[in-house]
């Protein structure tokens, strides 16, 4: 089954919920800030990810400033598996994931091929 990594705070991410709703798949959700992605799963969903590894990652978030991102190399998988791991907070959403491919809906229309 195909999942959602959604945040209702988020206008895109609640565009992508009622997008994923109007579809003829099923799409679960889940709210990844309550039920944060450990290691195993960040590795196998960002290892599908159809755009550049660093579009997982909101640099442009201002609490992005507020962590350590020394040792982050944005372009490294397994770098940004432990970021993210440590700071789930900041991982691009909405993230669609259907076991084959990961597309990040930004904008929101990305997702509509999968669906």
């Amino acid at each position: 089954m195909a999942v959602l990594y959604h945040n209702p705070r988020c206008s895109k991410s609640r565009s992508a919920v009622a997008l994923c709703e109007a579809s003829s798949q099923s799409v679960a959700v889940r709210l990844y800030l309550t039920d944060p992605l450990n290691k195993s799963e960040l590795l196998d969903v960002l290892s599908r990810l159809e755009q550049p590894l660093s579009s997982s990652i909101r640099m442009k978030d201002p609490k992005f400033k507020l962590v350590d991102s020394t040792s982050l190399d944005p372009d490294n998988l397994h770098s940004v598996v432990e970021f993210l791991s440590l700071h789930g907070h900041l991982m691009e959403r909405p993230l669609y994931d259907n076991g084959v491919i990961s597309v990040i809906g930004r904008p929101v229309e990305l997702l509509a091929p999968h669906l």
